[in-house]
């Protein structure tokens, strides 16, 4: 397999067996990064016990710490992207990433395994708009599709980083988790960097320069579909990058689990949940759009408002419902959450080829880049430590169950969120720059 010229035009210069082999190896990065992002979430216990930390802490060690470097990068690394090489951009950062994963799981003290955080979030910002942008490169046609299956990565790191890490931590401890979800991480960067696309020196040197971060956010302000829906995703995910991180938690706590039960129960909504949604949605935004442009967003929007009043019950659920299947007792806020992780992940796949159509070529990267920008600022930066914090003011009244009360509050974001990208759909069909 040997390399191929990246048009700058955004039309495809390749065959379809190629845009797919690179649509699974972009798969498995994305897969990868959700990986190492997660497995800290299902690890929190025992290296709270290992440490002595606060949830506090933990909070902000799953939060700002991994999200502030995470929102430097991003841009400078989208633009880097955009000028020189996807291709490049997403195999470094697939490699550094590995490497700081591997490090937090040879960390002896809380320092080291901040630092290691840090530079997770520096290698993690770039990877995903180079890879989304590849795809909408790659993919003219059936783009949806192939976005869905692109964000089907994230359900799928999910099943990886908590169900696999859990598993390992039950067996070789928490480190061992980390060492082993890093270690592949290593050749995937390789087989990125020598079998991806590739752009032509003189095409390169011919592309027009573009604008500066400044003036690409100067643009993209003026779109007010792709504003509304920063500012709706966003605000689902500081519900949504809280819950990621604190769920198992309180399956444990609240629900009596153990850490692989937990993991493997929310292994099992991602999997059955999000992956089948990712790709579901654009599938059936593919079929409805025809009708009418605004349901690329209207399905994201719909996801979300469907999936608040199932929140409700599955944080209020008492500890210990059950519905039996056979003579096996299966939890029920496992069962909930595969429903509620279908209908969330309704929303990355037809967003994404949203912003594909909403810019030109050339800014693709950098657009998606700050649409992440955005949501992880919102969502990493406030999600996990105000939960967590919640918590812990919580806990003098309600004890073990204060991760409960927390999560509950903020499910709300997710009401305010789906009214936000409902409005953002109204817009959205008179903005579209078709490319």
């Amino acid at each position: 397999m040997h390399a191929i010229a990246e048009s700058t035009t955004g039309r495809p210069s390749h065959s379809r067996s190629y845009a797919f082999y690179m649509l699974v190896l972009l798969l498995l990065a994305s897969t990868l990064s959700n990986a190492d992002r997660h497995v800290l979430s299902v690890l929190l216990p025992s290296i709270k016990a290992d440490f002595g930390l606060s949830n506090s802490m933990l909070g902000l060690i799953a939060g700002p710490v991994f999200i502030v470097p995470y929102v430097l990068f991003t841009m400078p690394l989208a633009r880097l992207a955009d000028r020189w090489s996807r291709r490049s951009v997403l195999a470094g950062a697939v490699f550094v990433w590995s490497v700081a994963a591997a490090a937090c799981g040879m960390a002896v003290q809380t320092w080291q395994l901040v630092s290691a955080r840090l530079v997770v979030g520096m290698g993690e910002a770039g990877g995903g708009p180079a890879s989304q942008s590849l795809v909408a490169t790659l993919f003219d046609k059936r783009r949806n599709l192939a976005m869905g299956v692109l964000a089907s990565g994230i359900y799928c790191g999910i099943v990886v980083g908590l169900t696999g890490g859990a598993a390992i931590a039950e067996a070789a401890g928490w480190r061992m988790a980390f060492l082993a979800l890093a270690a592949p991480g290593l050749p995937l960067a390789l087989l990125i960097w020598w079998t991806g696309p590739t752009r032509l020196r003189k095409v390169a040197a011919a592309a027009p320069a573009g604008p500066k971060a400044v003036g690409v956010f100067a643009r993209c302000i003026r779109i007010r579909s792709l504003i509304l829906l920063a500012l709706g995703m966003g605000t689902f995910n500081i519900y949504g990058y809280g819950a990621a991180t604190w769920m198992p938690s309180y399956f444990v706590a609240s629900h009596g689990m153990s850490m692989i039960e937990a993991g493997a129960w929310m292994g099992v909504g991602a999997a059955c949940g999000g992956v089948v949604g990712s790709i579901a949605s654009g599938a059936i935004v593919e079929t409805l759009i025809p009708c009418h442009k605004s349901w690329q967003l209207r399905i994201p929007a719909l996801g979300l408002l469907l999936s608040w009043p199932l929140s409700l019950i599955v944080f209020t659920l008492p500890g210990g419902t059950a519905l039996h299947i056979g003579s096996y007792p299966v939890p029920a806020v496992a069962l909930l959450s595969i429903v509620t992780s279908f209908l969330t992940s309704l929303w990355m796949g037809p967003s994404y080829a949203a912003l594909a159509r909403l810019v030109p070529a050339d800014l693709r990267a950098q657009t998606i880049g700050l649409l992440a920008v955005v949501i992880n600022i919102m969502g990493s930066l406030f999600g996990p430590p105000i939960a967590g914090l919640v918590s812990d003011l919580l806990a003098a009244r309600f004890g073990l169950e204060s991760l409960r009360y927390s999560l509950l509050t903020m499910s709300g974001l997710i009401l305010i969120g789906g009214l936000t990208v409902w409005r953002a759909a109204s817009h959205y069909g008179v903005e579209v720059v078709e490319n």
